[in-house]
């Protein structure tokens, strides 16, 4: 039994007609209601799989009867297989394979449909050997996005939820109101600190469809979609990625609409450049940078929303606590994953620091900068060491460009990868490059650019929150530049 349903059934007994889940169009189901469909799916899921350490697969869009099952299965303890709308045929079935999963829900015309799958090496509730999930997991998580060398990330019930208490710990009361759940479903971010935070604060968290949010196509946002819907489910919080934030700000600055109802706009998944933020709070957006990882549960710190430190991603939650390796490296102490698919995580490293292969500093108040990748830094010939997010970053506030990739390792200058922003001539884009340039110590500036065709999931060049795979992009653009592009 989790701490989520005992919260969920005193927040019955307080308000049994409160709504705790609606979908957006319309259909709403009651604190009271929620309790008694999760406790009944419960019954249903006992009765009807064969073992509960076998994981499901959930491959559906984010609807009602979605939360109810993802909550069930929770609390069953059975081991949740999320499976993002945006993987293809090759990775879901990765993931399948090596995770053994017992069943699939599938979201057909509206309905789950479960799908009995045949055994294909029995996974066991403890680990150890290839195909073995390790015992106490709740949700595997495949983050990178490979068809081949993927490995699923196990994660407790008690990880994730002690990660979901921090979140409400640090927003608050206030924002414990209504939260539209915009991030695609099986993203982890999402589930924990969107949808189980909610839940757990007393929230109505509203389950609408990725078409009612504006993401049918998640990376070709409709964000007058995004923004009507928000308006009209008078959301009080969201979670966003970079990417989306931008677009919501760039449209609501040029359709004049505004969103009042909004308390907090919590932007995570890589780093976001200070002038975003500006841009997002000129109109209106109450944005707060966090920074997380899947092996730490998803969101391990959040700023507070005041003026001081804008740019940072603020103080440690509750669950875990940050410190700064003598290189620079990010290290989180406290929850964290169980380990791989048959590769669990020995006792040593359950009660070491992760190492996150990010760079950051702390400042004197206990808030976190990020900096950069370490494994990313880029060291030129001149002996310089160049975080390429930071001109990544710098790049992307430009409108002529979509997305941008900064290399030039060992060279004596950078260069850039560039996917235009719509059909956007290449004096547009010298012009782009010559303002982010104007910027920049002459180390760190861009000397030749190449179009690129957009990043993807699909094309294997793009992990499922938006990181770039940067060997797979360079594999597929060798260092050469073309006449045309030479700045």
């Amino acid at each position: 039994m989790t701490f989520l349903l005992d919260a969920l059934r005193e927040h019955a007994l307080q308000a049994p007609h409160f709504a705790a889940l609606e979908n957006g169009s319309g259909r709403v189901l009651s604190r009271a209601e929620l309790v008694a469909a999760v406790e009944a799916e419960v019954a249903a899921l006992r009765a009807q799989l064969e073992s509960l350490h076998r994981p499901v697969a959930l491959l559906a869009d984010r609807s009602i009867e979605q939360c109810v099952l993802d909550l069930a299965l929770m609390e069953c303890g059975v081991p949740v297989l999320s499976l993002p709308l945006f993987f293809t045929a090759a990775q879901r079935e990765h993931a399948l394979a090596q995770s053994g999963a017992q069943m699939i829900v599938r979201d057909l015309d509206g309905v789950l449909a479960r799908e009995v799958l045949p055994a294909r090496g029995a996974c066991a509730a403890t680990g150890g050997t290839a195909g073995e999930v390790p015992a106490g997991t709740a949700r595997i998580s495949y983050t990178s996005g490979s068809t081949g060398a993927a490995k699923g990330i196990c994660l407790s019930a008690a990880s994730l939820l002690a990660v979901a208490r921090g979140v409400v710990d640090a927003v608050g009361a206030a924002n414990a109101g209504r939260h539209l759940a915009v991030l695609p479903p099986g993203v982890l971010l999402e589930d924990v600190a969107g949808c189980h935070a909610a839940l757990l604060s007393g929230a109505t968290c509203i389950a609408a469809s990725m078409k009612d949010v504006g993401l049918a196509a998640p990376f070709q946002p409709d964000f007058a979609r995004m923004a009507a819907t928000i308006e009209a489910a008078r959301a009080t919080s969201l979670i966003l990625v970079p990417e989306y934030l931008a677009g919501l700000a760039a449209y609501l600055s040029q359709s004049d609409l505004r969103l009042p109802s909004l308390t907090l706009v919590a932007v995570g998944g890589a780093r976001v450049a200070p002038a975003l933020l500006e841009r997002a709070r000129m109109v209106g957006l109450p944005v707060r940078q966090g920074y997380g990882l899947t092996e730490c549960g998803s969101v391990v710190s959040l700023h507070d929303g005041t003026l001081a430190g804008v740019g940072s991603a603020g103080r440690a939650l509750g669950a875990h606590a940050l410190r700064i390796a003598p290189d620079g490296e990010i290290l989180v102490e406290g929850p964290k994953h169980l380990g791989s698919i048959g590769a669990p995580l020995s006792p040593a490293a359950q009660h070491s620091a992760w190492r996150t292969g990010d760079i950051g500093r702390i400042d004197s108040d206990g808030r976190l900068w990020i900096e950069g990748r370490k494994s990313n830094l880029i060291i030129t010939s001149f002996g310089r060491n160049i975080s390429p997010e930071w001109i990544e970053s710098l790049l992307l506030e430009q409108r002529a460009i979509a997305q941008a990739l900064v290399h030039g390792e060992g060279v004596a200058s950078l260069s850039a990868l560039i996917v235009p922003r719509g059909q956007v001539a290449a004096h547009d884009i010298d012009a782009a490059i010559a303002v982010v340039n104007a910027a920049l110590p002459e180390y760190a500036r861009i000397r030749h650019w190449r179009r690129a065709l957009p990043f993807t999931p699909a094309n294997g060049q793009l992990t499922g929150n938006g990181r770039l795979r940067r060997p797979q992009i360079l594999a597929q653009y060798p260092m050469e530049e073309s006449a045309d592009a030479v700045l």
